[in-house]
């Protein structure tokens, strides 16, 4: 029902602005309001599996001009198990709209598991442009760093973690942490080390910018269109210099100090094709640790960003593996 939804409006969206030739600020911004009406219906729905008594702590200022949040999600014995590892988490929406509360009941269900999970609130391009967003994440994983004491945080044991647009910045981030020539080559300087950057944790996302590009809309001609604006808006009208795009894209900065990595995508999202089984292979021959969660053979209709959608059992599942990568690396 979600995707039939989703694409009716879409396709609605699609037909008004090529007819009316939008500028990509507008386009942008219906593009969102798809987005935002999908993220609203997905939100309600995953919040029937939240438990009830974790701890939440929302709107956590972690910088100000402009005013940015985290969300903190924790277990309700926090107090009696001290310092916990934690989940940062990078939400999706193309880079254009999306929440930090968009997925709050499955925070909660990672949080009930014994585990802090820190959702971060960044800009939407075009309004501002790559690498704004990437700043802002640094910005929050330092402020994390420094309270790490009052809220429970084990800063030694931090996962990165991003759903769609989301696992692009959280995949592309751990290159910077993992490579300092190529976080040098960026002019930027993470905030985490190595050492605290335990693993990643990825779903349907976008590890190639040229690739999404130039071959995603190949796939699927509906979302030519819509692919275009998106890199147009975070890359500030930079869509077609390629050189630019692969030196933004994780996949092209990948060595043997990447973080060990799950990532998972869904057999109804061309994304899982076009994107994340071409990323895994790149991880793996660089010999990093990679947990694949994909599912070609499942009957189960299993779109994009399907692990949020806990009626399934694969996305159940997904989540049991997701404890499972967690509790390896942080036992």
């Amino acid at each position: 029902m979600q995707s039939k939804i989703v694409k009716s409006l879409f396709i609605a969206c699609l037909m008004f602005s090529l007819i009316a030739c939008q500028s990509t600020k507008n386009s942008t911004k219906m593009i969102a309001g798809v987005f935002n009406a999908s993220t609203h219906i997905q939100k309600k729905m995953i919040d029937k599996y939240a438990p009830a008594d974790v701890l939440v702590q929302t709107n956590i200022p972690y910088m100000q001009n402009p005013n940015l949040h985290i969300d903190l999600y924790q277990p309700k014995n926090i107090a009696q198990l001290g310092i916990r590892p934690t989940i940062v988490w990078i939400h999706g929406g193309g880079w254009i709209s999306g929440s930090k509360e968009h997925a709050r009941g499955y925070f909660k269900l990672l949080a009930d598991q014994g585990y802090n999970v820190v959702s971060v609130e960044y800009q939407f391009a075009p309004d501002v442009i790559y690498p704004t967003q990437i700043n802002q994440m640094n910005l929050a994983l330092a402020f994390i760093t420094a309270q790490a004491k009052q809220y429970h945080i084990d800063a030694s044991k931090l996962y990165l973690a991003g759903d769609s647009a989301g696992a692009n910045m959280a995949s592309q981030y751990a290159a910077f942490v993992a490579d300092p020539t190529y976080a040098q080559s960026q002019n930027f300087q993470p905030a985490i080390t190595r050492q605290q950057l335990q693993g990643l944790i990825l779903h349907c996302g976008i590890y190639d910018l040229n690739d999404f590009v130039n071959t995603a809309s190949d796939k699927i001609k509906l979302l030519e269109w819509g692919i275009y604006n998106l890199v147009q808006a975070y890359t500030g009208d930079r869509q077609h210099d390629q050189a630019f795009l692969s030196s933004i894209s994780p996949r092209q900065h990948i060595n043997a100090n990447y973080p060990p990595v799950l990532i998972s995508g869904g057999n109804k999202d061309f994304l899982t094709a076009s994107q994340s089984l071409p990323f895994v292979q790149t991880l793996k021959q660089h010999k990093v640790a990679v947990t694949e969660v994909f599912y070609p053979n499942s009957k189960e209709l299993l779109v994009h960003e399907y692990q949020f959608m806990m009626s399934k059992v694969a996305s159940q599942q997904t989540f049991e593996k997701t404890i499972k990568f967690l509790n390896q690396l942080s036992p």
